[in-house]
């Protein structure tokens, strides 16, 4: 398998010309209701979650963006039109985002940054990780202390696991959901996406893929603690959000679609 061997050194920068935004899901924590609104349509100070993601994106040049939809595609679809292309996961209901991931591999080409629908975060979030060398991913060391935090285990800089389970003691803080892969690390781990998936495992979370690769790949951890982000998977982040997330964000420069 391409995880297989010693850990990959970092390599000089290369040019990320595709972004996946993961936004299949129905959001049923935060709706509480099957049918829902799509998370990434939720409105915060009058824009989308997605049109807050495309202009992060866009102000960094990355203009060919993916959207994996399921739950509700069609408004998702019709909100965007064509400032994005569209793949979607048809068995959304039964499934979790490594099988959205993994349908994402015959549309990206190279080195992409893959970026979770439900995240609000300000552009040097977005910016740290795309400009950064090689393989990265974006982690706050003042968050990490709840169950359903996707917690980090790093060691000198680069990321060594990454899983809800963590322990507390191994944890140094909580996944933001905004990553970049090189091209090498892309193909391996889509091979391990789909390996997972066919070993029974696409109910998993995509971190499962990429807490594979960690051992073969350095991923370079980057702590953006202090700067203003939050995942949305509750009434209270939205609110949250709402109120004091975004107050800070506009400190930061954000330019509109």
């Amino acid at each position: 398998m391409a995880t297989q061997g010693r850990r990959v050194s970092p390599r000089t920068f290369e040019p990320v010309p595709q972004a996946v935004i993961l936004a299949a899901g129905q959001g049923l924590r935060l709706n509480g209701q099957p049918n829902g609104t799509p998370k990434c349509l939720v409105c915060v100070a009058g824009r989308s979650l997605l049109e807050h993601q495309l202009a992060a994106l866009w102000s960094l040049g990355l203009r060919d963006v993916c959207v994996v939809v399921g739950h509700r595609a069609h408004e998702i679809r019709a909100h965007a039109g064509d400032a994005c292309c569209y793949i979607e996961n048809e068995r959304y209901r039964e499934t979790n985002s490594l099988k959205s991931l993994s349908l994402a591999r015959d549309w990206v080409r190279g080195p992409f940054v893959l970026v979770n629908g439900d995240v609000l975060a300000c552009s040097d979030v977005y910016q740290r990780v795309v400009e950064s060398p090689g393989n990265a991913l974006a982690y706050d060391s003042r968050s990490g202390q709840e169950p359903e935090h996707m917690k980090v285990k790093v060691c000198s800089g680069r990321l060594e696991r990454i899983g809800k389970d963590l322990a507390s003691t191994s944890c140094a803080g909580e996944n933001v959901g905004i990553l970049k892969f090189d091209a090498r690390a892309a193909r391996a781990l889509f091979a391990v996406a789909g390996a997972l998936i066919s070993s029974g495992l696409e109910n998993s979370w995509a971190p499962a893929a990429v807490d594979r690769i960690a051992s073969c790949f350095t991923i370079q951890a980057l702590d953006v603690a202090g700067l203003p982000w939050i995942e949305i998977d509750y009434l209270r982040d939205l609110n949250e959000a709402r109120r004091r997330v975004w107050p800070a964000i506009c400190g930061t420069h954000v330019p509109t679609p």
